[in-house]
């Protein structure tokens, strides 16, 4: 087995850029479509219902070829599929009520200290997940080549 180096730049954009900004940008969305069409309810919960979906989708097939390239047992990413798909369906849940939120009557969400709990056990479920998820393996760096080699040989013999 080859010890290695985690990438973790490449573990936090991963996180960050597609668990952290493409949320954020799918509960945004909306907001610009009640700013575009105004006083059109229709609008927003048909945003509230095939952007979540399509958002699932663009997710999955990302998220998948990442899994496929990390750098682990493929025991490791079998789970990682499965937390992965986990995840990202309770993401499309939390989505939906978000962008479906922007239309309920004032007062119905995020009105007690328990609907803020509630929201952020879900979304550290959710971070959490991705975080394994995505998590690249180790990979053998050019630089530690030679003295992993030279460790390694002198063990064997």
């Amino acid at each position: 087995m080859a010890v290695g180096r985690v990438n973790y730049g490449s573990w936090f954009f991963r996180v960050l850029g597609w668990d952290g900004l493409l949320p954020v940008c799918i509960v945004l969305i909306p907001t610009l479509v009640k700013i575009l069409i105004p006083n059109n309810r229709g609008a927003i919960e048909a945003t509230g219902v095939l952007l979540p979906i399509a958002a699932f989708f663009v997710r999955l097939f990302i998220g998948l070829r990442h899994i496929a390239s990390n750098h682990c047992a493929v025991s490791v990413r079998g789970f990682q599929y499965c937390v992965f798909c986990l995840g990202i369906f309770l993401l499309v849940c939390v989505d939906a009520l978000l962008i479906l939120s922007q239309e309920m009557p004032k007062g119905a969400m995020f009105v007690t200290r328990t609907d803020y709990v509630v929201f952020a056990i879900l979304i550290s479920i959710y971070l959490t997940s991705m975080t394994f998820a995505m998590y690249p393996g180790r990979v053998q760096s050019p630089d530690d080549t030679g003295w992993l080699d030279d460790a390694f040989s002198d063990q064997e013999s």
